[in-house]
Order: structure tokens, then C-alpha cells, then sequence
């Protein structure tokens, strides 16, 4: 499973100042839930989505809704939340803060349907803006689980062309980091 991982289940399945059980179970649950189908998932269907829709290059947001308004609000209110729980050395819900806004982001992907988008000519623009949102989401939460999961963050970051710059503890509490034209990989 790799060091992240063991890391990532540590710090976030056993609350703070408690006990907490450890068994192989626990772990591969945790790992196939939050891991695999929450982070992963969304990482994967985003970088297939921009590389099928756009050759692999981060599109420009030029068409915005009121439904990215949610979404960039959670993302924006994320680091002082993180920030909070940590002051406090709640790991585990500072990392639950992040995961919060994964899960919202693949909720995003079910209300938006890109591949709906996709097959509509005169909606390339907004499919363009729900990628770069996910995109975006993608380097909030991978800036704010950086010290959690170094290696997979970075892997993240090469994954959709943000560089050094794009995943500062500063750049998590802005949006539109991310340049468009990026490569993603």
C-alpha cells in the first residue's frame, strides 16, 4: 500500500486524545473508501475527462454557474477549517475537512455530467469550467493533504501540471491557480 497510505489511515481513523483500533480490515476499508474511490477516483475521471475533451490541456473557465459558486466556496473556506482543526491537533478531522470537499467534487462531476457536455458542441465552454473546477479542487485538497501524503500529493501535482508555485500552503486559499493551457498527465 505504501508509506502514504499507513500514514493516511494513522492520522486519520484514530480521533484525537482516544484509543483507537488498528486491524488489517479497518485499514483496507478505509484505504478502498477514502483512498481509492474518493481521492482516486476523482483524480482518474478528471485527467481522463481533460485529456479526452481537451488533448490533455487544463481548459480555461469561461462559463461559469451558480453551482461552482458551492463548490469554490467549500474549496476557499477549506484552509482556514484545515487550519483550526490543527491549532487544536485534531488530525483527523482536519483531514476529514478535505475529504469533505473530494466527496463534494465527485457529487460535482454526478450534477454536472461532462460527458453529458461533451456531446453538445454549444456546451464545450462550460465543460471547460467544470474541468478546471475539478482541477482546482484537485490541487486545493492535494496542497492541504501535502503534509499527510507527500509522495501521492506530488503525484497529484505532476498529474494535472501544477507547479511549485500552484501548491503553496498561501495558493490553497485562492482560486484560479491552476494556469489554464497546463499540461495534465
Amino acid at each position: 500500500f505504501g508509506v502514504d497510505a499507513v500514514r493516511y489511515y494513522l492520522l486519520s481513523a484514530i480521533p484525537f486524545a482516544q484509543d483507537g483500533t488498528i486491524t488489517y480490515e479497518d485499514f483496507i476499508t478505509k484505504y478502498n473508501a477514502d483512498l481509492a474511490n474518493t481521492l482516486g477516483n476523482l483524480v482518474n475521471r478528471t485527467i481522463a475527462m481533460t485529456k479526452k475533451y481537451f488533448g490533455g490541456i487544463v481548459p480555461a473557465p469561461t462559463a461559469p454557474e451558480a453551482l461552482d459558486d458551492e463548490l469554490k466556496a467549500v474549496a476557499l473556506g477549506l484552509p482556514a477549517a484545515v487550519e483550526k482543526k490543527m491549532d487544536t491537533l485534531h488530525v483527523a478531522d482536519a483531514i476529514d475537512e478535505v475529504f469533505a470537499l473530494l466527496r463534494r467534487s465527485n457529487k460535482y462531476i454526478d450534477e454536472t455530467m461532462p460527458w453529458a457536455l461533451a456531446k453538445d458542441e454549444s456546451k464545450h465552454a462550460r465543460l471547460a469550467t467544470v474541468l478546471y473546477n475539478l482541477l482546482e479542487t484537485i490541487r486545493v485538497c492535494g496542497t492541504l493533504l501535502t503534509p499527510f501524503m507527500p509522495d501521492t500529493c506530488d503525484k497529484m501535482f505532476a498529474q494535472i501540471g501544477a507547479d511549485a508555485a500552484c501548491h503553496t500552503w498561501e495558493s490553497a486559499a485562492q482560486w484560479g491557480v491552476l494556469p489554464a493551457e497546463a499540461a495534465v498527465h
